[in-house]
């Protein structure tokens, strides 16, 4: 399995058949076009640069309706039953019926003024809000406010906010004005004295003949003058209760456009979301068959598909017309063809995990067989529950009879967890942990059960699985190493195989096996052995790492010493693998804390019972969701950083076959 092989397609056609020659390669989903030309911007076709520019004009409105109508819209299939498949079935005959007999033009114009109605009674909503916020400011004014905004023939008045600690001074130095002119009134918003630094609203009426001095005072004492709107001519009580009806009658004009658009929204969005899958296939159809050669008549469309797809594929495409040939090579040596990853129902679900990080080279080793294994192990002592370990995959089973209709991507991310559940599970059960020490605390009688089947124990006796942890790191990096070894050999690579991977896997695992014989933990032959590799791994590092200094002795040695001293980045590697025994130590510490404070909270009189039932409930919940996070991203890291850097750079460019859009809808043939 692995990567796939692809076939390099040719396809000559009338132009008469294009639009079913596309339909038929895109309903497949199992061809990558081919751009013919290299490094320019893709040429669209004279007959199609027509077709995608009104395909485009019915996608912009799609895309506003959607926009505009979807938050109004009650969807009766919930945002998650969607995404896990529990859509309407179509087929492309029936949205293009569909699209035949919908009339986007006249909803989204009908849309658009029911807006741009919605737009004005929403900007006079807000002008009068900001007026009543306005009047309620001027509250304190006793007199119409005309005065500020037309006056009389001599009197006119400002309105502003200065500092507390300014009034006196304000009203001392507009005393002195009054000395002269009678026809001045200060009028002051009330305040608390004691507050300095408050701003006070405060009005000055006075003679026109005296503007430029009254705004004078008002600068020198820090006055921040308020504009006082025209349409204000009555007192502020007037004035507010004339605008507080406007805003009852507004609120209920907006009310009632709102309604409007719900009932446009309900009437018309299950058919705009059918559409929009339906124009977005056709807009992804229309630019990939852009790419294709033509001349007056004829037209070829080159593109990469499967090679057990091949063969159905190329039947279909020669039973439209006799004007139709399909021609099959394999890739040539200077072709890079996609990548396609097919590995089996029990390694699929980890392929994932691969693309994440980077898809293989079409001619390069799929890593996904490789990693699946290690993860699976890593993730169950991550987790390490097996109370969690039947929730989740109980949970999954649930999810798996509901919804029958979900892709088979989707299908795949959750399958992983189903089948990591199940490590977690034996792993749970061999360190002891069943929701934390739910039996020790809840159910004595099950111990001596819980207890025969444990074969270590984290809590007591954290250095074992310490142990464990880094051992099964050692064969993980060595497993690396000897695949680095056999790609390299496989190309023919040979120096540059045992140089490079081969002399360090005999080097640290002699080293290992050094170290636990000394340890007393093998026989003496075994640290034979280990020292033997360990010397033949260091001699050969040491003379490749000096291969390309010629006769300069010194050079060869300081190469070979530092690449002998690279042995700590190993050593860094291996320690790295702690980590699972420490997320499986913290999500067995987590579960013990939940458990102690539902047995405290048991204690509470009358109520303990259900305080105890939710703390325990609802503190495991949350211990699963967070220690799964942590339980798949720290096994990831341990493969993109220690395993895939010792064999594996990826680079390839995933295949990505011309498909449906299927967002609302699954498209059936």
């Amino acid at each position: 399995m692995g990567v796939a092989r692809l076939k390099k397609a040719e396809l000559y056609y009338h132009k008469s058949v294009h639009g079913q020659i596309a339909a038929v390669l895109q309903e497949s989903g199992s061809c990558q076009i081919i751009s013919t030309e290299e490094n320019e911007s893709v040429h669209k076709l004279s007959d199609i640069e027509a077709m995608i520019s009104r395909n485009d004009d019915k996608l912009s409105d799609v895309r506003y309706l959607t926009r505009t109508l979807t938050p109004l819209y009650v969807d009766p299939v919930p945002a998650l039953d969607r995404m896990l498949g529990e859509r309407p079935e179509v087929t492309m005959n029936e949205l293009e019926e569909l699209a035949s007999k919908t009339d986007l033009k006249a909803v989204c114009d009908s849309t658009r003024a029911v807006e741009h109605e919605m737009g004005e009674v929403r900007t006079k909503l807000s002008e009068a809000r900001t007026n009543v916020a306005i009047l309620a400011d001027l509250k304190f004014f006793p007199y119409p406010l005309s005065i500020f905004t037309e006056g009389t023939r001599t009197l006119t008045a400002l309105a502003g906010t200065l500092k507390a600690e300014n009034v006196a001074g304000f009203k001392a130095a507009l005393g002195d004005l009054s000395k002269y002119v009678a026809d001045t009134e200060l009028v002051v918003a009330p305040f608390d004295e004691k507050d300095k630094a408050q701003s006070v609203y405060a009005a000055i009426i006075y003679s026109r003949s005296i503007e430029s001095e009254i705004r004078e005072v008002c600068a020198k004492h820090g006055m921040s003058f308020v504009d006082v709107p025209a349409s204000f001519t009555g007192t502020p009580d007037e004035e507010q209760e004339k605008y507080a009806a406007s805003i009852t009658e507004l609120e209920k004009k907006e009310s009632e456009l709102t309604a409007k658009l719900s009932e446009i929204a309900q009437a018309n969005i299950p058919a705009v979301q059918k559409l929009s899958d339906y124009y977005n296939s056709l807009s992804s159809r229309y630019n990939e068959m852009a790419r294709s050669e033509e001349t007056e008549c004829t037209m070829l469309t080159k593109f990469w598909v499967p090679v057990d797809k091949a063969e159905s594929l190329k039947q279909k495409v020669e039973s439209i017309s006799p004007d139709v040939a399909l021609f099959m090579s394999d890739p040539a040596p200077e072709d890079e063809p996609p990548t396609l990853l097919k590995n089996g129902s029990v390694t699929r679900p980890f392929n994932i995990l691969t693309e994440l990080y980077s898809s293989p080279t079409y001619r390069g080793i799929d890593p996904t067989p490789l990693l699946a294994p290690f993860f699976w192990v890593f993730f169950g002592m991550c987790l390490g529950d097996a109370g969690y370990a039947i929730v989740v995959f109980g949970t999954i089973l649930y999810v798996f009879k509901k919804y029958k209709k979900m892709s088979l991507g989707v299908k795949d991310f959750i399958k992983l967890f189903l089948f990591c559940s199940i490590s977690t599970f034996i792993y749970g059960v061999i360190s002891g942990s069943f929701f934390g020490n739910f039996i020790d605390s809840f159910v004595p009688s099950l111990v001596p059960l819980k207890n025969s089947l444990m074969l270590v124990d984290p809590m007591t006796n954290p250095m074992q699985v310490l142990g464990i942890s880094l051992l099964i790191g050692v064969v993980h990096l060595m497993f690396g190493l000897l695949i680095a070894a056999y790609d390299k050999l496989r190309t023919g690579q040979f120096i540059d195989a045992i140089g490079n991977d081969i002399s360090w896997f005999l080097f640290i695992v002699g080293l290992c096996l050094l170290g636990v014989g000394i340890g007393g933990m093998l026989p003496a032959k075994c640290v034979q052995v280990g020292q033997y590799m360990a010397i033949a791994g260091a001699v050969i590092i040491f003379i490749y790492a000096g291969r390309g200094k010629g006769w300069n002795i010194p050079g060869r040695i300081i190469s070979g010493l530092l690449a002998l001293y690279g042995s700590t980045s190993y050593l860094g590697d291996i320690l790295s693998y702690s980590r699972l025994l420490a997320l499986g130590f913290g999500s067995a510490v987590i579960g013990m804390v939940i458990n102690l404070l539902g047995g405290l909270a048991a204690d509470i009189p009358y109520v303990g019972w259900l305080v105890a039932v939710v703390v325990i409930i609802g503190g495991h919940i949350f211990s699963i969701l967070i220690n799964i996070l942590g339980s798949f991203v720290h096994p990831l890291r341990l493969q993109y950083v220690e395993f895939f850097g010792k064999f594996y750079s990826g680079g390839g460019e995933p295949f990505t076959p011309l498909t449906l859009s299927q967002e609302y809808v699954n498209v059936r043939a």
